[in-house]
This record gives structure tokens, sequence and C-alpha cells, in this order.
């Protein structure tokens, strides 16, 4: 855990359980204006009372203190009384659950869980893994959400100040990263100071070792910073990767010296990091050096805007620098002591003083213990390593390199062996060493900062380990009480995933990578049916929910994904994942646990066994009922000859699947596998100039192609054959994504792809069908910045079909009883054209094949198959 973490949290126990609400009043009186004061009055007269209350005896109800707030102040008031509320109920024994708030309080489950994040992290120790400090309510970032034209699309990490995204800008059409607010910080004014702060410092800074700031966006209350979305590893996960857990000295020396040219921009414009760490440098595919978030940078001669009180500490312990600890103002020479701190964790694996023991003892050690020597650590480091980090990381700044400039020609000397006179780099920090006399007065001097920090980390540690005044009791809770958690956890579900208000279903899905598109389309589709579904009532007075998880198209990942969705997430079903090969891997799971895979976006055999599987439910037409209208359209309606019919398929299950849809159409006109020709791509990548080259050199014997690609690959390889067989028929099969395909040939040559047919396993989506018509209406007034399209479509009336079978399962809802009332539906008119009809030995509603073609103008047309 980050020093500003453990230091922002709330002391209940060493302020009487009112500090949950004074902390974060307190970081609210750094904004300015009389509006945010009169904000910040009212909330701490708020607070005063309702303590007062229980101070007295009571118990008293949040709702009544809420009256007279004004509506803007509602959130941050309702906060503050919430944490109020959770640390006196601790300490009389309760453990308080986010349930009970939220039924009080139905429509302000965001601020709930904030809330309860802030207490959470006030009880979390820095020794417990990262999985166990996520946020109770990590859901409240959902991946698919919109912050205006961004798209989110993963997380990518989370720090002490905000959760990082990857997301996709929709009018530049380009992955950048977004930095929002932690849960726990969404109503803390010193969080939003410092995230903006972050934004003004790195967003002036122009140089290839800093990544960029592209934006600062203001959306629905809160401050999105849009930065260059960086590829490659932090150092520490490259340290985690490495066979020793350290780097060679060479490629840690070059490292370092990156970080220094960095720095050196940062610093002559008197911008101070202070958390360098190898978590905050990244290196690229091409071995570049990136120095992320400067969201505790600060400028050095504006000291009258730091954001920090007397004794509050900001940064990273283990690679913080001695004035750090004091607070003592700070210069461009903590950076260097960090970096060096750094420099040592890259050579021998881990950070100086990491056996020193708890953050107190870490502390103590950067300011008064030598530093190990690497060289007794590490045997092929040169021993000029140590005479480098010596004084780079000297306790006294005067003693150190004062520049970075000057740190990276000394770093230089020593790749250029026999150049580095040791005895004169390291001679000024053992000269001035301060002796053992000096270190005490120094202590004298500073003993009263170093108790108060001392203090917060006791009291945190104290509360931690349940040393509160009702533990002390000698009177104790009857011995059921002690199987209860010590800290707030969420409601338990009924059944996996269905909780006495919602039901949670999850997707595994792509939405990042060449298929992101069918990912986040068939996720909308999803969302929207169940937005009006909620919006209804929902089903049996239960809300739907749905969590996304980014798989890439990668199995390995989407293996992963299932296990923590029907694992760590514990959803109910599985609905809408995207891909055959992905399918290989998630279907046998979900099946082998008895839970249901649900409308996966693919026309696979594997998910159409005979007998179907129980728990595996498909909406749409097969990829053989596909590339079977597309040999039928080709001979019957084009008269092509179907001996002149060629196949483009990715080379893995997907592509496998539809070039057997391909064989099985072929039978009855004769012709045999081993007759039709299949050039093909790798999945995931965008070779296909080597299967292109093969159509082109069949000549005239080749008049049209069957297509079983994604919609990159497809652009690239219909464009690469127009361009010398401009007569050349293509069709692809609807996992294709129609929409996103327009878009890249929109983007690049509109003309190669006119007249490129794609089949459909839904009707056109502006036709003026009764249930195409609905699903535009929710899309519209749901999702409006989005388009209809044919896969969000699917997403949509596979839900639909799901809804019915909630609603047949009735309120006692299992997986048994709704697979029972699925296989129930018969003659189902969702207004789409076929009649949907499950049953025991059916598991696919539709056989039904749609031809879409596009046109002039870069949209697609219906079109007749027949």
């Amino acid at each position: 855990m980050d020093a500003v973490t453990e230091f922002e949290g709330c002391d209940a126990e060493s302020s009487g359980g009112s500090a949950a609400c004074r902390a974060k009043v307190e970081g609210d009186r750094v904004s300015a204006g009389d509006s945010q004061s009169g904000r910040v009055a009212l909330i701490q007269e708020l607070c005063d009372r309702f303590l007062k209350e229980w101070q007295q005896g009571a118990s008293p109800e949040i709702g009544p203190f809420l009256q007279d707030v004004p509506p803007e102040w509602r959130g941050a008031a309702l906060s503050a009384l919430i944490n109020a509320d959770l640390s006196e109920r601790r300490l009389r024994g309760e453990s308080p659950r986010p349930s009970e708030y939220l039924e009080k309080f139905p429509g302000d489950r965001p601020t709930i869980c904030a809330a309860f994040d802030v207490l959470t992290s006030t009880l979390t120790d820095g020794s417990l893994s990262e999985s166990h400090r996520q946020p109770l309510c990590a859901d409240r970032f959902q991946i698919g959400s919109r912050i205006g034209k961004f798209e989110l699309i993963n997380i990518l990490g989370r720090g002490g100040t905000g959760v990082v995204f990857a997301a996709f800008d929709e009018l530049i059409r380009r992955e950048v990263a977004i930095k929002l607010m932690t849960p726990r910080d969404g109503q803390s004014a010193t969080a939003t100071l410092r995230l903006l702060q972050e934004a003004r410092t790195a967003g002036s800074l122009q140089h290839p070792n800093i990544v960029s700031i592209y934006d600062v966006v203001e959306f629905d209350g809160g401050i999105y910073v849009v930065m260059e979305k960086v590829q490659g590893s932090t150092l520490a996960e490259l340290l985690m990767q490495s066979a020793d857990h350290r780097l060679p000295w060479r490629d840690a020396t070059q490292i370092i010296m990156e970080c220094c040219d960095a720095l050196d921009a940062a610093h002559q414009r008197s911008l101070i990091h202070r958390d360098i760490k190898p978590q905050n440098i990244m290196r690229t595919p091409s071995g570049h050096i990136k120095l992320l978030d400067f969201g505790l940078a600060k400028g050095s001669l504006l000291e009258n805007t730091a954001q920090t009180e007397a004794g509050t500490i900001l940064g990273t312990p283990d690679f913080m620098s001695p004035e750090q600890f004091r607070s003592d103002p700070l210069d461009q020479r903590t950076d260097l002591y960090s970096l060096g701190a750094t420099y040592f964790c890259l050579l021998t694996g881990h950070p100086p003083f990491a056996d020193a023991g708890n953050h107190l003892k870490v502390m103590y050690a950067h300011c008064h213990q030598p530093l190990p020597r690497v060289r007794d650590l590490v045997d092929d480091v040169p021993f000029e390593c140590d005479a480098v980090l010596a004084r780079a990381m000297a306790k006294d700044p005067a003693q150190r390199f004062q520049s970075s400039s000057e740190l990276k020609r000394t770093l230089a000397l020593l790749l250029d062996e026999g150049r580095l006179d040791a005895a004169t780099i390291i001679s000024p920090a053992i000269a001035n060493a301060p002796s053992k006399n000096g270190v005490r007065e120094w202590c004298r001097g500073r003993i009263a900062g170093f108790l108060g920090i001392a203090a917060v980390l006791i009291a945190l540690a104290g509360w931690f380990f349940g040393t509160s005044r009702d533990a002390q009791r000698e009177t104790r809770a009857p011995a059921v009480a002690d199987t209860e958690s010590a800290s707030p956890v969420p409601e338990m579900p009924l059944e996996s995933g269905v909780f006495d208000d919602r039901i949670l279903f999850g997707t595994t899905t792509s939405y990042s990578g060449p298929s992101r598109e069918l990912g986040r389309n068939m996720a909308l589709g999803i969302k929207t049916c169940f937005a009006g579904v909620n919006a209804a009532g929902g089903i049996h007075g239960r809300q739907l929910e749905l969590l996304v998880l980014d798989d890439g198209y990668v199995p390995e990942v989407a293996l992963q994904n299932m296990q923590e969705l029907l694992g760590q997430r514990q959803v109910f079903a599985i609905i809408g994942n995207v891909g055959t090969p992905t399918a290989r891997v998630t279907m046998p799971y979900a099946v082998e646990r008895s839970r249901l895979f649900f409308a996966p976006f693919s026309g696979a055999r594997l998910l159409r066994n005979d007998p179907p599987d129980r728990y595996v439910f498909n909406y749409r037409a097969s990829y053989a009922d596909e590339t079977a209208a597309m040999v039928h359209y080709f001979v019957e309606v084009l008269r092509i000859s179907p001996r002149k019919i060629a196949v483009f398929a990715q080379n893995d299950a997907y592509g496998d699947d539809g070039f057997f849809g391909v064989v099985k159409a072929m039978r009855m006109y004769q012709v045999r596998e081993e007759e039709i020709l299949r050039v093909g791509y790798d999945r995931n990548m965008l070779d296909v100039e080597a299967g292109a080259t093969k159509i082109l050199a069949a000549g005239d014997q080749v008049e049209a192609v069957v297509m079983v690609p994604t919609y990159k690959a497809a652009a690239k390889f219909v464009s690469i054959v127009r361009a010398q067989l401009p007569l050349m028929k293509f069709a692809a099969v609807s996992f294709v994504g129609s929409e996103a395909l327009a878009e890249e040939f929109r983007e690049n040559q509109l003309s190669d792809g006119v007249g490129l047919l794609v089949t459909q396993v839904v009707p056109h989506d502006h036709s003026n069908a009764t249930g195409v018509l609905r699903y535009r209406q929710l899309l519209q007034k749901y999702f409006p910045e989005d388009h209809p399209g044919s896969v969000s479509l699917e997403g949509f009336i596979a839900a639909e079909c799901l809804v019915e079978g909630l609603r047949r399962a009735g309120r006692e809802l299992t997986t048994e009883r709704l697979v029972d009332a699925l296989e129930s539906i018969h003659d189902l008119d969702l207004g789409i054209g076929p009649i949907i009809n499950f049953g025991p030995s059916r598991h696919q509603a539709s056989h039904q094949v749609w031809g879409t073609r596009l046109n002039a103008t870069g949209e697609f047309e219906a079109v007749d198959l027949d």
C-alpha cells in the first residue's frame, strides 16, 4: 500500500469514532470558494450533531440529517454520515453491511460503495495482496461504461490516487488511458485537487520518456485525465518475470539513465515527481522507457500550493527520501534519492531496506541506517555501482548528485568501464556522513513530527488488529458473533449471483484487439435489454446486471476470466461470450460446473452438440447455416460455378468451423473438400498477404470468396485482392461485424468494399419489425451516443430470450429452474421474424439467415439471399 493510502485513511480509534467523517471534511477544506466552504461547514455541522447523538447513547438514523441538505451536496453529506455511522457501529461490536444502507438509500449505491471503500482502506494493512485490496464495490467502474466520447475497455492498474482504465476514443479512433478517481476518493476535494495537479503538471511536459497527457475531462461530477496508452511492462513486472527477480546491471543502468532524461525535463520546469518507483516506470516492447504518474508531483517554487498538512506524507515508503518522511521542503534531489532506491531494486531485486520490517521501521532505516552494499548481495555488479548509490542516496541532500544530468553523466562513465573514479563519487557522502551524536541531535529536532507520524501508524495498526475499546471489555459476545467478519462484507447471495434485489450475469469478451467492436456491441445489446427490463421493475423484483471482463479474443485470458466470474465474482450465469477459440475453453468450464452458458456470439459446432448440452443455449444460426446461405447465393443467384468458390478463413477453430460449413454445402454440388481452395491468417494478426497472393495466383479459377475472418483482416484482404481483381465477389459470416467492417472501408478505401455481402443472424437493424423498433427505442433512450447495429441487436434479442426464461423460472431462482424454464419456451414471438422455440433436445432458438450488402454510401442494406 502506498503511504498516501495509509495517511489519507480515517483514524476512528484515536478520535472516538469521528475521524471517518472528519478526515473527509478536512480533506475538502482545500477547495476554494464560498460555495465549497459552505458545503464543508454544513457537512461538518451534520457530522458533529450526528456523533453527539451517538455519544448520548442514541442510535441516530441518517435520513433525518439529510432533509435540509441541498441536492448538489447530498452525496458528500451521505458519504460522510455513513462513515461516521460505520465507525460508531464497529466500535460497538457490530458488522454493518452495504445492504443495510442500500435498503434505506436504494438510489445511492455509488455513494454507499465509496463510503464503505473509505473505511476498508483504513483497515487494510500494507502486507495484504492486491486482490484483497480491491474496493468492495469494484463494479462501480464497469467495462463498457462511457466517459463522454471515451468507452472503458479494461483496468490497467490502481494507484494511490486513482484507477487507470484502457479506453477507446470513439471520435479520433484510438486507444487511450484514463485515470479516474478511486471509489474511496470519489467525494474528496483533496484527491480531486491532486488529480487536477497531475494533469496540469504532466500535461505541460512534452518528452519522449514521459507519458503524454491528451485531455482533462469533467464528466458527471468527476475529473478524468486522458493519457497516452503505453504498451509494455512496468519495471516491477519485469522484475517479477525475470528468473532471479533482478535485471542485468547494464540494463538497469541504461534504464536509470533514460529516467534521468525524463526527470531533467521535469526539473527544468521546477516540477518534482515525488513518487519514483519501479511501478511508475514502464519499458515499451521496443525497449523505450516511459515515466508514469505525476499524481504526486509538485512545483518546488510553488510551496503555497502544497496539498499536505504538517505531518502528512505522500509517496511510497520503500523508495522515499528522508526529507519526505520529515515533511521538509522538497526539491529535485528527492527524486534523485528515489531514483537511486529504484536503481538498487533493479540491481538486487528488492528495495534498499526491504528487510527492515513494517513501514515505521522502513522510514527509520531511510533516515538513519547505512545503505546496504549491493556487492554484498550480488556478485556480478561492479563495485562502482555502490559508489553511485552511496551518493545518490545520501541522507543529506547536499551530499547527493545535484541534478539528474549529473547522475546520468556518472552512469555513462560507469557503463564505459574504467573511466569512473569511484573514490571521487563516494567520498562526499562518506566524508560528511552524520555521526551518532549528530543523528541524536537531528532526532531531537524532528522528534515531534516523527512521533506524530508514528502515532497515526500505531493507531491504524491497533484498530486493524482489533484493539478497540470494545475488544478490551471483560465481557464477550456470544461465540456465534466471533464468526462474523471484522470488516464490512457484501451481502451474501441466495444462490451464486442471485441477490435479494438483483441478479448478476457475466461475460468474457473481446473489448480490446482486432475484435473489440464485436465484444463491446454484444455487451451493449445485452445492457440495452437489461436497462429496459430494470426500468419496468426488473424480474420478480430483481434488477439485472452485467459484469464484463475483457479477454482480447485470447483463449487463455478468457479461461482466467471465467475462473474469476464463476469464482471470485460469483456471477449467476454467463451470457454473450464472443468467439469460437475462446468458447473451446470457456464453455466446458461452465458446463463442468453446471452453470448456464447462454447465447455465445459464435456459430461453432462445439456449441451445438446433438443432443445439446443441458447448460448451453444458442440464439443465433450456426456457421454452417450462414455459409450454406452464401454458397446458395453465389451459385443459385449470381450463377457462379461452385468450383470457383474459395475460402478465406482464420487459422483456428473459428475458421475451421466456417470452412466445414462450406464443405458441407458443396457436397450437393459434387465438390470434394480437397478441391476447395482455402487460404487464411493467424488469429489476432493481420498477416493476410500470403492468402491474398494465392487467390490472385488462381486467376479466373476463383470468382467468389467465402470469408470467415474478423473485420480488420477482412477489410485488408478484400482491398489487396480487389486492387487487381475488382470484380471478385466476397461474402463474410456475421461474426465479422458489419458495422466495424464498414467503418474500416470508410476510413481507408470505401470503393474496395462496395458490393461485399455479410450474412446476418438478425433482421436488418433499421427494419420496422416490432422487435427491432423496440430495440432502437431502448438503445436511443439508454445509450443515445451509440448507433443501431446487427451485433448489438443480436445481444438484445439474446437477452430478451433469457429474460423470458427468468420470468418463467419464478422468484426462487436457481440454475436448474432457469434451464427447465428455458426448455419450456415454445412459440415465443419477439417480433423479429422467426418464432423462438427451445426444448430438452433443442437449444438453438433460430436458424434464420439474412443478407446485407455494403453500398456506395458505406452502409449495409438488406439483400434477398434467394
